[in-house]
């Protein structure tokens, strides 16, 4: 479903991505793992074509994606390590913004926009201004309007921080779910327990190159042998 291929980002002197290449089929849950500075957010905005790259491609579904389009920005949903929200907006009226941007039918606009809120138990804020809203508050309205319009693909930058336990249990069964109906996730965080738990497969991102790719059976391996993903992640990063 998504298919990156040597691609490569260099802000002044720092070279954000260095010829990166993998790919991600059709109903994967993928983990991006990567030190602060590895290249991830480089990563997800030059797929949501919010950057440029220097060189390479990346494609949906076989298809390149070309900076600068945007149809095919209705097929992902997108949720940043740091969302931007407008304010003075309450958290409905940001929803259905973020709706009628994606072409949400006004049919269906209403009802996806309060299964989010009744799902991430916003709905009795969802009245106030954002400017109000609390860190986990803000997280679970930016996840809200990532999944407005059924996306067939999710780009996850470190989405679940700040998140309740209970917000984020479920967020994670929802992901399940979405992937064994077909759906693709990338999914980045810090947090090695969470990538373990949930994904299928990782990349790990280090100074802008691709260090390995994993299989949840590699990890599983790690344990019987005595190590963990953590150990190994660390070896990789610090080597």
């Amino acid at each position: 479903m998504i298919t990156i291929k040597n691609l490569s980002k260099t802000f002044e002197s720092v070279r954000a991505l260095q010829g990166v290449s993998f790919s991600i089929e059709k109903g994967a849950l993928c983990g991006l793992l990567g030190p602060n500075g590895a290249g991830k957010s480089t990563l997800f905005k030059i797929i949501m074509g919010l950057l440029a790259p220097d060189a390479g491609e990346v494609a949906l579904a076989d298809e390149p994606i070309v900076f600068g389009a945007s149809e095919y920005k209705r097929k992902i949903g997108y949720a940043p390590e740091a969302p931007i929200f407008y304010e003075y907006l309450t958290g409905l009226e940001f929803l259905h913004f973020i709706a009628t941007a994606k072409g949400v039918p006004p049919e269906t606009r209403e009802p996806q926009i309060q299964h989010w809120l009744n799902f991430f138990d916003l709905t009795e804020k969802a009245g106030e201004l954002i400017k109000g809203y609390s860190h986990g508050m803000r997280r679970k309205i930016s996840l809200s309007a990532a999944l407005l319009g059924a996306p067939e693909i999710l780009l996850l930058d470190e989405a679940t921080n700040g998140l309740d336990p209970e917000s984020s249990f479920k967020f994670k069964n929802y992901l399940r779910e979405f992937c064994d109906r077909g759906g693709t996730v990338l999914f980045s965080s810090h947090i090695i327990e969470t990538v373990e738990h949930l994904c299928d497969r990782l990349v790990v991102l280090h100074r802008g190159q691709v260090r390995r790719e994993m299989q949840r059976s590699n990890w599983q391996e790690l344990r019987q042998r005595g190590s963990s993903l953590e150990q190994e992640f660390i070896a990789m990063v610090t080597a």
